[in-house]
């Protein structure tokens, strides 16, 4: 990417479902520039636009952090295999403590028995497991946005969003219907289809699709998400922080992390850590500075672990793209 290419990637974190001329606005280039950078973009597949129907929000699904210790020369096929399940979300090779960590989705209690108690010690190469229960977000994918653009224009770009990129959730359930739910699983796929080509794919008004649709994004039932690998916005070191911290000081600590631009996400959760979430930095120096001045200065800081990523296997449901150079 080249200058111009990061800040069209910052103006779409920023708003996903930004038009053309409301990018060109804040990249300083003309539509048909944006318009033509924004499909190569996508076409490539190092940016996609997705929409989430957020389980947390529908009170249908919960999140589970897991961590792997696998066998020597074992770690990448388990890797492969956990990403296959449909309830995992995102998957990483790590260096460090664990080799693998994984994000994934349960709908009940009886589902989480049979994930951690059948499913992932049944995985080959897979020798120890442990699991972290999310149970409030400080700051999600959804929010992230690192240094491309200007504050004033990140804030112009978020006014025109209906979807709560950092809302809490809801006090109650959002509610859906099979029509949003078709709309939702369309937009997983291709979260800037215009309300035309939505509409016809759904058979109905692309007026009452647009009503539906800024209807959920309202109630907190859709969001809307860029994804991108950091990497290929300059941001090489990927890594996963696992913290221990006292309890009295925990949402302190969680609100301090969600508000540096370094940060993807970050949760607190159960288990035998308490504060877990990912980062993305420009280089090991970067690291050095966030692990002694950001993490070393947490209130209540008791322990820190913090394991770098080797590959993103799996990133918001999505196995990555492979370079074009690449493809066969």
């Amino acid at each position: 990417m080249d200058d111009l290419d990061r800040r069209i990637v910052g103006a779409l974190m920023a708003n996903p479902r930004a038009s053309n001329a409301q990018v060109s606005d804040v990249v300083y280039t003309s539509e048909a520039t944006v318009s033509r950078r924004v499909s190569r973009l996508l076409r490539e597949g190092t940016v996609r636009v997705i929409g989430v129907l957020d389980g947390e929000a529908t009170r249908r699904t919960r999140s589970l952090f897991v961590r792997l210790r696998c066998r020597p020369g074992e770690a990448h096929r388990s890797a492969a295999r956990l990403a296959a399940w449909p309830e995992c979300g995102s998957v990483k090779l790590l260096t460090g403590s664990v080799d693998c960590i994984a994000e994934i989705s349960y709908t009940s209690n009886e589902h989480l028995l049979a994930i951690t108690l059948e499913q992932l010690p049944s995985l080959d190469g897979v020798f120890a497991v442990w699991s972290n229960q999310v149970i409030r977000r400080f700051a999600t994918p959804h929010s992230w946005l690192p240094d491309l653009l200007a504050a004033d224009l990140v804030e112009q770009l978020r006014g025109q969003r209906l979807d709560p990129w950092h809302d809490p959730l809801p006090d109650r359930p959002a509610t859906t219907d099979p029509l949003d739910e078709r709309i939702a699983d369309l937009l997983s796929h291709d979260g800037r289809l215009g309300w035309q080509r939505l509409g016809e794919l759904c058979d109905a008004n692309p007026v009452t699709v647009r009503r539906r649709t800024e209807a959920m994004m309202t109630a907190g039932a859709l969001r809307m998400r860029t994804v991108v690998e950091p990497e290929s916005i300059g941001l090489p070191v990927n890594a996963f922080v696992s913290l221990n911290v006292n309890p009295t000081q925990l949402g302190h600590a969680g609100d301090l992390l969600a508000q540096h631009p370094s940060v993807l996400m970050i949760a607190a959760t159960t288990g035998d850590r308490n504060l877990c979430g990912e980062i993305a930095l420009p280089s090991d120096a970067a690291l050095y500075t966030f692990i002694s001045d950001t993490i070393g200065s947490l209130p209540g800081l008791q322990h820190a672990d913090v394991a770098v990523a080797l590959q993103s296997v799996k990133r918001a449901g999505l196995t990555p793209a492979t370079p074009p150079e690449l493809r066969r």
